[in-house]
């Protein structure tokens, strides 16, 4: 199985905000760069199109969709990390709403949510659940292109690398970049990452 990753990209926020599960909507530099990025498929095409059912992960599906004639598959495993209370709302008027929340937040993104939300360990299950369903539908020759958004894909590559959750944040994830694993001997192994454009697997 090859799993192409690619992270949703910029949408219409004002800068500060915490977006979340908000339903944001695509900007025009978002689509211009996910459309940058189909253009560079080389190769057989994917097999499956999987999506985060966010309104701009959806937007953003709908480009691959076009290019690769495929129906996307939206999962709500592969949303951004709910901040609950926080989702849309700017830095600052989170800190000020709900200050010991914040401060908490911070100090251990891990295992604290924010008011109404969920921590890290709780996304990271919900990736890790999406991810054992794909690999229990068989089908060991499939090409699966996968649009979700940072957290999430970090999430993924942290549990395909076995690597702990503090170690995540060193994982770079660019906006309309593209990831990609190959399954072999029933292990993931990383062809690239971080990726501008698609490349040969």
């Amino acid at each position: 199985m090859e799993l192409i990753l690619v992270r949703c990209a910029a949408a219409e926020a004002a800068p500060g905000t915490l977006r979340g599960q908000a339903p944001l909507r695509l900007g025009s530099t978002g689509f211009a760069a996910l459309e940058r990025l189909a253009a560079s498929w080389i190769g057989p095409p994917p097999h499956l199109l999987y999506c985060s059912d966010l309104r701009r992960a959806l937007q953003g599906a709908q480009i691959f969709a076009a290019r690769f004639a495929l129906e996307p598959l939206p999962d709500a495993r592969l949303r951004e990390l709910d901040l609950g209370q926080w989702n849309g709302v700017d830095f600052a008027s989170a800190s000020l709403r709900h200050p010991a929340a914040w401060r908490q937040w911070n100090a251990d993104w891990i295992g604290s949510a924010p008011p109404g939300g969920e921590c890290w360990l709780d996304l990271a299950r919900r990736v890790r659940s999406w991810l054992q369903g794909l690999a229990a539908g068989g089908g060991d020759e499939r090409r699966v292109l996968v649009l979700s958004h940072e957290n999430p894909l970090r999430a993924l590559l942290a549990e395909v690398l076995e690597l702990p959750p503090a170690a995540t944040c060193r994982l770079r994830i660019e906006p309309a970049h593209a990831s990609a694993l190959r399954l072999a001997g029933g292990t993931f192994e990383v062809s690239y990452l971080n990726s501008p454009q698609f490349l040969l697997l």
